[in-house]
């Protein structure tokens, strides 16, 4: 099966259902122990998250939609997933699901290593604001030059390796650029990333 047919099934499919559908097939996703990101957390109701879910599959990350549940698939699947697999956790989700996601990954250790928000409410423009040090650099960089869906370039940005083992100079504050809006974007949506407590952070502790 395609991996972009078996997302644009995602909403039809229970979370806890479809997370165990994916989680059967990680070794042929690519999913590896101690990669960096190896799951992306993703509402998949909204197109320009299962885009950002996508473009970290094709780097090997484990596929987990929230389901309307997020408390549920970290207390589920992805917990399971994590405890095999090891690496980050990355995410593009509505606020209230970040701040599930938040204290769940901290239970495991785990770190806001970078946050996006993508707020339309109030323009005709999506304004990306970005914290995380060195990691929110690297998205404020790709959105810079980005020539695909935005949700697509803080997608790739996230798997590159941390800005900081690239470049010494980091832009102070937080870095904050407008986009045009994609359509259906429901108005605000964040994206983020969990980075494992073993491995050293360039982001900040949210």
């Amino acid at each position: 099966m395609k991996r972009r047919d078996f997302l644009k099934g995602a909403a039809m499919v229970p979370a806890g259902l479809a997370a165990a559908q994916w989680s059967a097939t990680a070794e042929a996703l690519g999913a590896a122990k101690g990669s960096r990101i190896s799951a992306v957390v993703f509402d998949e109701r909204y197109a320009d998250c299962r885009i950002f879910a996508e473009s970290l599959a094709r780097q090997g990350a484990m596929l987990f939609p929230t389901g309307g549940d997020a408390a549920r698939l970290w207390y589920g699947a992805l917990r399971s997933h994590l405890a095999r697999y090891g690496g980050g956790v990355a995410g593009m989700t509505t606020d209230s699901d970040l701040g599930v996601s938040r204290e769940c990954g901290r239970e495991l250790g785990m770190r806001i290593a970078y946050e996006g928000s993508h707020d339309g409410r109030t323009s005709n423009c999506l304004k990306h604001r970005l914290r995380g040090g060195n990691v929110a650099n690297a998205v404020y960089a790709a959105l810079l030059r980005a020539d695909g869906p935005w949700a697509e370039s803080i997608a790739m940005a996230l798997a590159r390796p941390p800005l900081g083992e690239r470049i010494i100079h980091a832009m102070a504050g937080s870095p904050t650029l407008t986009t045009s809006p994609s359509a259906g974007h429901p108005g605000y949506f964040t994206s983020w990333l969990l980075s494992d407590s073993q491995r050293k952070s360039s982001g900040y502790a949210g």
